[in-house]
């Protein structure tokens, strides 16, 4: 998650999101990853910003320092990243081969 994902459920700016990231890291109770990415501007011109990544747990690292009444929203998007990919995963098993016996096997492992 990025910060300015972050800094959206925050409702806080992302600057100061990166802010507060960068002291977490410092005091080595978060890592991050930095991506340079491309985004439209306001102007619609295509632009670069470097933002920091964060897995789940330093996420909630993240959000409890920027925010604590915001972290079940937190929460909640993880939750929602978690169900769609395991919906995601559910679409890739086959469930019927064709073959009665391999299509009752596969229900015992769905």
């Amino acid at each position: 998650m990025s910060h300015i994902e972050i800094a959206k459920l925050a409702g806080k700016r992302p600057d100061s999101v990166k802010r507060t990231m960068d002291s977490l890291r410092d005091k080595g109770l978060i890592t991050f990853t930095q991506i340079e990415e491309t985004f439209v501007g306001a102007d619609g011109k295509n632009q670069k910003r470097n933002t920091y990544h964060v897995n789940q747990r330093d996420s909630y690292v993240v959000m409890a320092q920027v925010s604590p009444e915001f972290t079940a929203k937190l929460v909640d998007r993880w939750q929602e990243l978690e169900k769609e990919k395991a919906q995601q995963q559910q679409q890739a098993i086959p469930t019927s081969t064709g073959n009665p016996v391999l299509d009752a096997l596969i229900q015992t492992l769905v």
